[in-house]
């Protein structure tokens, strides 16, 4: 009899336990989606959303939905408006700002550390990535957030041959608005092609093991977008944080608002 009871309870206990499991595999990917879709700008910064369409959008339930956008709002991400819904947060240049000089922080010991320990089959594989960007920057008229994947992918590499890639996940998880500005400034194709350059400038440093000339290459690359904020902040001001009193758009959110904003600005 008591073995029987344990088992009972045990079983009772596996199927909270899968329960449990299921649960937050639904509230991860409601929050991995919902993220996306603001960070690759298929949702308009400053754009009003509900629950409810978020919900049909992504076929998930409101429990989730709203556990997913309590966490994006502590990435600052969104805003929570009692009794109005969601809204997708603006560009803040002081959190640009602030994300930038984390991931400057880190990439600039993360560097000095595969300086020391890199091999030729890590040159050979930032190199592989390299053409692929070029290819990307000769076409002309690509999806820029495969080219922004790239630019990842070509970082990741440094962090992944230290053995940082904890850091390098800790930077992408709070870098929402770098991020996005990053994707404005890849808009134009100058841009990209100016990225590939100091890419390759940075490959040709750890070629010559110069380290000061690679962190020098490094710092010129990440502080690009200082020139480059300029330009997007004038061309599309609507997608800037300014004031608390700004106005905010009321627009169909389920269009890819990427690929259709200019029409909108």
């Amino acid at each position: 009899m008591l073995e029987l009871y344990k088992g009972t309870i045990s079983a009772s206990d596996d199927g909270q336990e899968e329960a449990s499991r299921q649960g937050e595999s639904t509230d991860n990917n409601a929050y991995q989606l919902l993220r996306e879709k603001i960070l690759d700008l298929h949702l308009r910064p400053g754009i009003n959303l509900s629950i409810r369409d978020i919900c049909d959008l992504l076929n998930i339930g409101r429990t989730p939905v709203r556990d997913a956008l309590i966490r994006l709002e502590q990435e600052d991400l969104v805003t929570l408006l009692p009794q109005r819904g969601t809204r997708v947060s603006k560009i803040d240049l002081d959190r640009v700002e602030q994300e930038r000089f984390l991931r400057l922080a880190v990439e600039e010991e993360v560097m000095k550390l595969f300086m020391a320990c890199h091999t030729p089959t890590d040159l050979v594989e930032l190199q592989n990535n390299l053409m692929e960007q070029k290819a990307f920057a000769e076409m002309g008229n690509g999806d820029v957030r495969k080219f922004l994947h790239m630019d990842d992918e070509f970082h990741k590499i440094f962090y992944r041959v230290t053995d940082r890639l904890f850091s390098f996940q800790t930077i992408n998880n709070v870098g929402g608005h770098f991020r996005r500005i990053r994707l404005l400034s890849c808009r134009e194709t100058q841009n990209i092609k100016e990225i590939v350059v100091q890419h390759e400038e940075i490959i040709l440093a750890l070629q010559t093991r110069d380290t000061k000339e690679m962190l020098y290459v490094l710092q010129k690359h990440l502080f690009k977008l200082d020139r480059d904020k300029k330009e997007l902040i004038k061309k599309y001001p609507s997608l800037f944080k300014r004031n608390i009193n700004e106005d905010y758009v009321n627009i169909p959110w389920t269009d890819d608002f990427f690929e259709t904003f200019q029409s909108f600005l």
